[in-house]
């Protein structure tokens, strides 16, 4: 698999751009807020269908625009992937559009054409963050790659809202506790697919080998079962809130026996959220069988040699897009061995 070419219309700061990419790395150096970071959101976009950066969407169209279209054509197997994304009008039909050699899917069925690993700076909020953010880092990679899971966690999120949705009915006197039965069956179905799968996950990379450091991810899972959650019911009535299952999973990360969160430095967070999205990349292969694109934003500038080497390594192994200010931090013999784009206010020349 590998991405050719990219074709982007009012994306960002981009109000159009063909790029076409080679066998060899490719490495986007410029000034920040040139619009390095925005053609990996670009391609993660089409991997994903979501942006890792803004949760309103309507931020990605270029100011004064009304639309942006983002296409990319794969090889292994040819592939057109097309995002377009509307501001909202009355005229407007439709507010997101994904499709596949031209042909409109749901999202869940268009996720997984172009697996990609991203990691930016601003990453670090899987090791400093909230629970949430770091169940949104684990599926954004497992969703990818596996259409069991994907399709698992879907349900479970719209089994999730419907046994909520029963239990505030409960609290207002206006339901039954009977009326739960059939959604917490459901849940408990779907939950046990999503928690056996995040533990198969974190069981392989936690037993790579680790160059990076020795980083463990700890899974904390939210085990579900009917018998809990008979257990729970009290409580969930009062809460209006189901309160155990995969959606109140944790995962911890330690290095020597302190927990990153709180005590590690601003280097070493930054490094582990690097050794996980790595360790993802692997995971992603091994299932897959063939490799990911891998999408790096500033990610030589506080390794030091032994980490850089590590990483050159790694992109060696599968197509890699690379954003940076500077050279400088980059080995130079793998500066020579890369394509060398320079970005400047959403304008692309080769080197």
């Amino acid at each position: 698999m590998f991405l050719k070419s990219l074709n982007l219309t009012n994306f960002r700061n981009y109000p159009a751009l063909k790029l076409q990419f080679d066998q060899r790395p490719t490495i986007l150096v410029g000034n920040n807020a040139a619009g390095k970071s925005n053609l990996l959101e670009a391609i993660y976009l089409l991997s994903t269908a979501k942006s890792i950066r803004v949760e309103n969407e309507d931020e990605l169209i270029k100011e004064g625009e009304e639309f942006l279209r983002v296409e990319g054509f794969l090889t292994e197997p040819e592939t057109e992937l097309l995002v377009i994304i509307n501001k909202p009008t009355q005229q407007v039909i439709f507010r997101k559009k994904v499709l596949v050699n031209g042909i409109s899917r749901r999202t869940v069925d268009f996720i997984g054409n172009l697996p990609a690993v991203i990691f930016y700076p601003s990453d670090i909020n899987m090791v400093t963050g909230a629970p949430s953010l770091r169940r949104w880092h684990l599926d954004l990679a497992l969703a990818q790659i596996d259409l069991d899971y994907k399709k698992s966690l879907t349900l479970y999120e719209q089994f999730l809202i419907a046994r909520n949705r029963v239990l505030k009915s409960i609290r207002e006197g206006k339901g039954r506790l009977n009326e739960l039965d059939y959604w917490t069956e459901e849940l408990v179905g779907k939950g046990k697919v999503i928690s056996e799968k995040r533990k198969t996950f974190f069981e392989f990379i936690n037993n790579l080998e680790k160059p990076l450091g020795e980083f463990l991810f700890y899974y904390k899972g939210s085990e579900i079962t009917h018998e809990k959650l008979v257990e729970t019911n009290g409580r969930e009535v009062a809460a209006a809130a189901t309160l155990i299952g995969p959606h109140r999973d944790d995962f911890v990360v330690m290095l020597e026996g302190r927990h990153l969160s709180h005590f590690g430095s601003r280097g070493e967070q930054r490094t582990a959220t690097l050794a996980f999205k790595l360790a993802q990349l692997e995971y992603m292969a091994k299932i897959l069988g063939k490799r990911p694109i891998l999408l790096l934003d500033d990610v030589f500038s506080e390794l030091d040699a032994n980490h850089r080497a590590h990483v050159v390594e790694v992109v060696g192994k599968q197509q890699t897009i690379i954003a940076t200010v500077e050279l400088e931090n980059i080995p130079k013999s793998f500066l020579d061995s890369s394509r060398i784009l320079q970005v400047e206010n959403g304008k692309i020349r080769e080197d």
